[in-house]
């Protein structure tokens, strides 16, 4: 029998580390790619949409509105003409689409040379971008209604926001007091992941998995927390110190209402809605996926959307 110093390893064994040998192991390629995961039409469930420039030759929509209640004059001299009431409630605000012409271009020979689907992929990747963009837009209009504001802790502006001044019960009840003053209906809290374990905590949340079947889940919801379908979305964009002057680093968060009309407080005006295309081009030996659009996001009534300024821890 040989000694444990005979069994020793033995110089010179031809292994993984062998000089060019891993050209010789075969690899198996998967057939299936793993997708980044993104938001898909959150917020523009909690948009108005216009389509009446869609198929003219108009560049812009007016979108009209009213302003407050109308007080009627309601008292009259007998035998006397009426007393007439002008309608000075009015306003409007002018959207102006800009075009989305999106594209991505794939050679033939990777096409030809690849065990993963390009053209496939690439058709996800775009609409997936095309959903964000749109969702984007609608967050910047959401962050320019700067009517209602509140601010976590006892801060007073972003900048003076500190660490602990996280998203509690008080916060958001503030928020909804400020979109129903002019009778509007608080609906959704929107937030990011950065807040949902403060949130999850509370007593007041509750699940959407408890809803029974009993109402419909938006996509993103997470459930309800102080009476708010509540959705996370990474849209919701995350403020610093050095980009944005905040305090601390958080988040910009929102509660957004309906008009008792059940109108939301911004419109999304589409010129072209998004579509998609293919087309393989002989003379260059390449794949193309294009995306078309035009649109834009107006904010009709500010007073229906309330700003929330929580840090994430």
């Amino acid at each position: 029998m040989r000694s444990v110093q005979e069994l020793a390893a033995a110089a010179n064994i031809t292994d993984t580390n062998t000089t060019q040998i891993s050209e010789f192991q075969g690899t198996k390629f998967a057939q299936d790619i793993q997708k980044y995961s993104e938001d898909f039409r959150f917020l523009q469930q909690a948009v108005n949409v216009d389509t009446s420039i869609v198929g003219t030759k108009d560049a812009s929509a007016r979108l009209f509105f009213t302003t407050s209640h109308l007080a009627i004059t309601k008292s009259h001299t007998e035998g006397a003409e009426r007393t007439y009431t002008e309608m000075t409630n009015l306003d409007s605000v002018t959207v102006t689409p800009t075009w989305d012409l999106g594209a991505i271009a794939i050679s033939k020979e990777i096409v030809k040379t690849c065990s993963v689907d390009l053209i496939e992929l690439a058709k996800y990747m775009i609409a997936q971008d095309g959903e964000k963009q749109v969702e984007a837009a609608i967050v910047t209009a959401i962050e320019a209604a700067t009517n209602n504001e509140v601010f976590g802790g006892d801060a007073v502006s972003a900048a003076t926001l500190e660490t602990g001044d996280t998203i509690t019960p008080d916060l958001v009840i503030n928020a909804k007091g400020m979109v129903r003053v002019d009778d509007g209906q608080p609906k959704i809290l929107a937030i990011n992941a950065e807040q949902e374990t403060d949130l999850t905590k509370y007593t007041q949340f509750t699940s959407a998995a408890e809803y029974g079947g009993r109402e419909v889940v938006l996509n993103g919801e997470i459930g309800k927390f102080v009476g708010l379908k509540t959705m996370v979305s990474s849209n919701v964009n995350e403020k610093t110190n050095g980009e944005h002057s905040w305090g601390v680093t958080g988040h910009l968060c929102f509660v957004l209402g309906q008009s008792l009309l059940g109108q939301w407080g911004l419109t999304l005006v589409w010129k072209e809605k998004l579509t998609y295309s293919y087309e393989y081009l002989q003379r260059f030996a390449n794949h193309y996926i294009y995306r078309d659009g035009a649109y834009a996001v107006g904010l009709i009534q500010a007073n229906l959307v309330a700003l929330l300024y929580v840090t994430d821890a």
